[in-house]
């Protein structure tokens, strides 16, 4: 009850209610911050589950015969684009060197595994100190753990990777157009990769998604 004495009014009571005041906005404010972390929290998982279940169609639909039959055909790339994995742009700049859904081409991840090999042996016999054996070998990581990502290969930068070989194919004017083609398909794929690895594009909450079928 507010009194007033000799001297105006109860500062004590009004100090009570100021303190209470106080606390009362405080535990508002608290309650909303949870709130609205709690909000954050649910959209996240709203969205790592619609991105699991999108690369769970693609593996359905791409990867149904194991990864070393898979190829990046023009129905895989327009497929990234309506998930939202790549932009319009990004998809037709992919889209130059995928194959065509019909194709009888075998760049197959399987065959640009084993052209890695022979080409890099090639290299090996001119050039043992060639900074591109690296590069391949690095590629080489990431194509025999495309569908389910080690260690070993999450720690490699895709981008640079494929970066530098797209630069080595633009800078080698004596490379055949079989082995210009092989390296074109080899930098298509690992950007395919690269949107599909844990870490990168994606979380590691969807490992389970892209482990199909391991080599």
């Amino acid at each position: 009850m507010l009194s007033v004495t000799s001297t105006g009014v109860d500062t004590t009571f009004i100090a009570s209610k100021q303190t209470t005041s106080t606390v009362a906005t405080e535990s508002v404010s608290q309650s909303n911050t949870i709130s609205s972390s709690d909000n954050t929290s649910n959209l996240d998982k709203v969205d790592i589950s619609t991105r699991a279940q999108k690369i769970q169609q693609l593996n359905e639909e791409f990867f149904s015969n194991g990864i070393k039959s898979f190829k990046v055909t023009q129905d895989f790339i327009a497929r990234l684009e309506e998930y939202e994995f790549i932009t319009a742009e990004e998809a037709t700049s992919l889209g130059t060197y995928a194959v065509s859904n019909n194709s009888n081409d075998d760049s197959t991840v399987s065959n640009l595994s084993s052209f890695i090999n022979s080409f890099t042996a090639d290299i090996k016999e001119e050039d043992p100190n060639n900074s591109i054996i690296g590069i391949l070998q690095q590629a080489q990581t990431v194509l025999d753990n495309f569908n389910a990502p080690s260690q070993s290969s999450l720690k490699i930068n895709i981008p640079q990777i494929s970066s530098q070989l797209q630069s080595y194919i633009d800078s080698s004017e004596q490379l055949s157009d079989t082995d210009s083609n092989n390296l074109n398909q080899l930098v298509l794929a690992l950007n395919a990769a690269n949107i599909l690895t844990p870490g990168t594009n994606t979380t590691t909450q969807i490992d389970s998604y892209l482990a199909i079928t391991k080599l």
